[in-house]
């Protein structure tokens, strides 16, 4: 017999910064304020947050600011996402589901390196998704390499 108990929020969180935290509901939060049990942010501030992104070049400066704004239904559709390969060879695997895209997309690529120690910009983390001209989505990896040098 249910007695009315909810089902405990579990979110997921990236883990990556020292300092700041986002997590599958589009908050970014302090790793101080993140829920212990829950592992969500507190639902204060805005959602699904850009701050420090340049939004014509869907980079940002910061690892947990571009997972947030990455998470936006208005910027990264999730049936698009679904489909991309992870990689590049014919038998990776795709993404399942769009936190898990956003993490990935957003941690440093190649193409934001110079002298494989040096980042090109401090916009070095983006979520680009574009089509080429066959209409397939790709990811752009070297959208920085191109609109930087």
């Amino acid at each position: 017999k249910d007695i009315g108990f909810a089902a405990p929020i579990i979110c997921r969180s990236t883990v990556q910064g020292r300092h700041l935290i986002s997590d599958d509901n589009g908050y970014v939060c302090s790793a101080l304020s993140i829920d212990p049990w829950s592992r969500c942010c507190p639902r204060t501030g805005g959602r699904f947050s850009c701050q420090g992104c340049n939004l014509d070049s869907q980079c940002c400066n910061s690892y947990e600011y571009c997972v947030s704004c990455c998470l936006n239904p208005s910027r990264t559709k999730e049936a698009d996402v679904l489909k991309l390969k992870v990689a590049k060879p014919v038998t990776a695997g795709t993404y399942t589901n769009i936190f898990d895209f956003c993490m990935g997309r957003c941690r440093h690529s190649s193409a934001s390196v110079v002298h494989e120690n040096a980042y090109l910009s401090d916009f070095h983390h983006c979520f680009l998704v574009q089509q080429n001209s066959s209409g397939t989505n790709y990811i752009l990896t070297s959208w920085l390499s191109y609109h930087i040098l």
